[in-house]
């Protein structure tokens, strides 16, 4: 009996260090095993200049401090586009100026307007170019409808008066068509149509231009561009593009060639041709 009391005191006191021996473990104060507490209340804390995944990405420009790169691009795209838009306008607005002054109509105002024009283009600006041109573009022509419709109106009243009876009936139907396009506000469209009966009704016409004097031209200095039958369609010459072979039976000496018309000379305009010159010369071009 006194054997098992020792035994189960030995074990008592074996029982009692063990546990000693736990207590004083690192972290055994609080019972808890190590690296539980980090867990509990782990810190929220970012090492300073550590990317949190919050701030954007977006690439900034070179240029413009806090401007993505993909904005910067489609504006300088628009600019560009802008200035070519507003130079095709000028391009074409003195394309209708030339013509005009063609026609011994100055356009002093129109091409002012166009040399502003080009000025605000230089400066990138792309708005007021492009107002500029379109006033210059609105006088020009202005001036060109009023002289293509004197023009139409003028053929027009002779085919009605001296040549309908000679017209078929479709040559007929189609001066009514140019007259109606001339009533609707298209007198060029007018013009194309009753310049073709002319050439067909009676060719051998010679028109005056409705806003120009009697006098006409006996000299012109070709252009570049220029052909004979350009030349002899203008109405300062003959009003009339089959007429060309006047000009170059007066002109054998300084052309060549009846397709090739050097730029800068000086052709003479027959004046005094007679009625079976005229007929010679148009028969040379059917």
């Amino acid at each position: 009996m006194r054997g098992v009391e020792k035994s189960g005191s030995w074990l008592a006191l074996m029982l009692a260090g063990v546990l000693a021996g736990c207590a004083s473990l690192p972290g055994g104060e609080s019972g808890v095993e190590p690296g539980s507490q980090a867990a509990e209340g782990q810190s929220s804390a970012v090492p300073e200049g550590a990317a949190t995944g919050r701030e954007s990405a977006l690439p900034v420009a070179d240029g413009g401090a806090g401007t993505p790169a993909e904005a910067v691009e489609p504006l300088q795209r628009s600019s560009t586009l802008a200035l070519a838009e507003a130079r095709g306008d000028i391009d074409e607005a003195m394309a209708d100026v030339r013509m005009a002054e063609a026609r011994n109509m100055p356009q002093l105002e129109a091409s002012t307007k166009l040399q502003q024009a080009r000025e605000a283009v230089d400066a990138g600006n792309a708005t007021l170019a492009r107002k500029l041109a379109g006033e210059a573009a609105t006088r020009v022509r202005a001036a060109l409808n009023k002289y293509y419709a004197g023009m139409a109106q003028q053929r027009i009243t002779l085919l009605r008066g001296e040549y309908s009876a000679k017209m078929s009936s479709t040559q007929r139907m189609r001066l009514d068509s140019a007259e109606s396009a001339l009533k609707a506000g298209q007198p060029e469209v007018s013009l194309m149509l009753v310049n073709a009966l002319v050439d067909e009704v009676t060719p051998d016409v010679i028109f005056k231009s409705p806003l120009m004097s009697d006098s006409k031209l006996t000299q012109v200095v070709v252009r570049d561009g220029d052909t004979l039958s350009a030349i002899a369609a203008r109405p300062e010459v003959y009003g009339n593009a089959n007429l060309w072979p006047l000009l170059l039976k007066a002109n054998r000496d300084k052309l060549l060639h009846v397709d090739k018309v050097p730029v800068g000379i000086e052709l003479v305009i027959p004046r005094n041709a007679s009625p079976e010159e005229i007929k010679e010369a148009l028969a040379q071009t059917r």
